[in-house]
This record gives structure tokens, sequence and C-alpha cells, in this order.
């Protein structure tokens, strides 16, 4: 099995939308796809869902079959990860489906950072959840690829998604200003 993140701290690049069509398009590959949504925006899941099954799955109150539900255990301290739920899109894709909620994770993971480097074991535990999370749903569907789509930012929940990443790729798309700059240096080195 092969987990893929795709990041980039710069938002509107097309990293939520390369991730659901190649989620598409291993699945017409013929390989089995678990798509998580570990971006707190979750428009991944926005993407792959209809609007009366995001009204189910995020009521008001606790998200049980999402990816906040999974770690709420250890945002309260008492236990660890659920086992998660992977919501079927297809024979051949799973969804772990996303939450606002997960940003209240991302203190929890900041604070077990630095205790890591003290082999604390809790810590530890709060650093692998997403992943651990990922490989129990990458088991439950049999996966060959997992596709993780994180936020544009460098805080610490990309940080431990990528850490629980074989491979990291990082979608880029120029800015008006990083084009305006380059035909400026093009007009500038003509006049020499």
């Amino acid at each position: 099995m092969k987990t893929i993140a795709f990041f980039n701290n710069k938002g509107g690049v097309g990293k939520t939308t390369l991730v659901y069509h190649l989620a598409w398009m291993f699945a017409d590959m013929g390989l089995s796809v678990v798509a998580a949504d570990l971006d707190p925006q979750s428009n991944l899941t926005s993407m792959f869902l209809e609007e009366d099954r995001l009204v189910e799955l995020w009521p008001t109150g606790k998200h049980p079959l999402t990816i906040q539900g999974v770690v709420e255990p250890i945002l309260r301290g008492i236990g660890d990860i659920r086992s998660p739920h992977v919501e079927e899109i297809t024979d051949r894709i799973g969804l772990i489906v996303g939450d606002l909620g997960l940003s209240g994770f991302e203190d929890k993971l900041s604070e077990a950072w630095p205790k890591c480097h003290n082999r604390d074991e809790s810590a530890f535990r709060v650093m692998t959840a997403l992943y651990r999370a990922v490989l129990l749903a990458a088991e439950q569907r049999e996966a060959d690829v997992v596709v993780v789509d994180v936020g544009p930012n460098l805080g610490a929940i990309n940080r431990s998604a990528l850490i629980g990443s074989q491979h990291v790729v990082i979608p880029l798309a120029p800015d008006l200003f990083s084009l305006q700059d380059r035909k400026s240096t093009r007009l500038n080195s003509s006049h020499l």
C-alpha cells in the first residue's frame, strides 16, 4: 500500500481537485483507493458527498463518523484513536470524512511534538494518530493506495500527516506576481 500526501502551504493551487481526480483515476485503473480528508476545511469531503449526506455526517454535536471522531478520545484524554469510519463512495473508493473539528487537534499535536524528543510514549501516540487512522482505513478497504489531502498551512496537523506519508506531492501554480516577475526579468535581460 502506498500513501501519498498532497501539500502546498499556498491555497488555490488545485491540491484538493488533484486528489479527487487521482482517486477516481486510480480506481479506474482497478486499484482500491482511500481518500483521506485531513484538511479541516473538508473540501475533499464536500467534493465526494452530496449535501444530504454531509448533513448526516456533520450534525450538531459530536461527529463519530469523521476524522474528528477518530481522534476525539485523544483530545479528551480518555484513550487512543477510534477505528475510522470509511465512507463508501464506490466499491473501489473509500473516504475518511473530513471535519472542521479536526482543527481542535492542532494544539494537542503541537504540545506532543517536543515531548517526542523525550521519548514520551503518549506523545508518540498523539503524533501518530492520523497515520494510524489512515492505516486502519487502508486495512479495512484493502487499499492499494491512500491519497491524503491536507490544508494550505505549515501547522501540526500537516506535519503529522506528512510524516506518516510515504510520498509527498507539491502541486504548484504560478501567481500573477511570479508571472510578472518572469516577464520583467526577460525584458531586463534583453536590454543587456
